[in-house]
């Protein structure tokens, strides 16, 4: 006897993944370009201000990161973005402007995982996902067992994650304008051009990439 289930995209009950990013390795080199991993929050979400404006440079480098996996992930639905978690060494929560996040946490979910499959599917084709050797799944939304989806909507997530955070490569880069801090001219903010560099390869940023289906959330029957 059938079972009766069916991907479907009318079945708005989003399935959500828990993504972790370690970032530990990312340069901290404040005037590199490639330096500032991925942050959150900006410099004026601390009572404790950047020390260096090159600092606070940095802390910018890391807010477009993060905007650049908002877009990655929104490229074809809206998701759902919950539980946002950033620790520093230690691990511990970050409390200063200056301080760096080594790792993030968020979950994602989404209402219409047909369009984000179908969407990198045809941005990858017969490709290979950015580890250079993982392949994403051909066949269509109907006709993946839930399991297979699952599968595939990590490697969807992970690659849209690697590529935002990678945005820009080693060499040009990619310039957006973002507010900065300087400390030596009364605290001053400015609107300045920021340079972002990818902080590792792609392989090596998808290997210091997790995600997991988060089981509290998503919907299994």
């Amino acid at each position: 006897m059938a079972s009766g289930f069916q991907n479907t995209q009318d079945q708005l009950t989003p399935n959500f993944y828990r993504v972790s990013i370690d970032a530990s390795s990312y340069s901290t080199t404040a005037a590199d370009n490639d330096s500032g991993g991925v942050e959150v929050d900006d410099f004026n979400f601390f009572s404790t201000l950047p020390t260096t404006l090159n600092i606070s440079r940095r802390r910018a480098r890391g807010n477009l990161r993060w905007q650049a996996i908002i877009d990655e992930l929104s490229q074809f639905t809206q998701p759902i973005i919950l539980d946002v978690t950033s620790l520093e060494a230690g691990p511990s929560t970050l409390d200063e402007s200056d301080d760096i996040t080594t790792s993030l946490s968020f979950t994602v979910g989404y209402a219409q995982e047909e369009y984000v499959l179908g969407g990198w599917q045809k941005i990858i084709g017969a490709g290979t996902l950015s580890n250079g050797s993982t392949a994403l799944t051909t066949s269509t939304f109907e006709a993946l067992s839930a399991s297979n989806l699952a599968t595939a909507m990590q490697n969807c997530i992970k690659e849209a994650v690697t590529r935002a955070i990678t945005r820009g490569g080693a060499s040009a880069g990619y310039t957006r304008t973002y507010r900065t801090m300087d400390p030596t001219d009364a605290d001053s903010s400015y609107q300045e051009a920021i340079t972002v560099l990818q902080p590792d390869t792609p392989s090596a940023v998808w290997a210091d990439l997790t995600v997991t289906i988060e089981a509290d959330l998503t919907q299994t029957a």
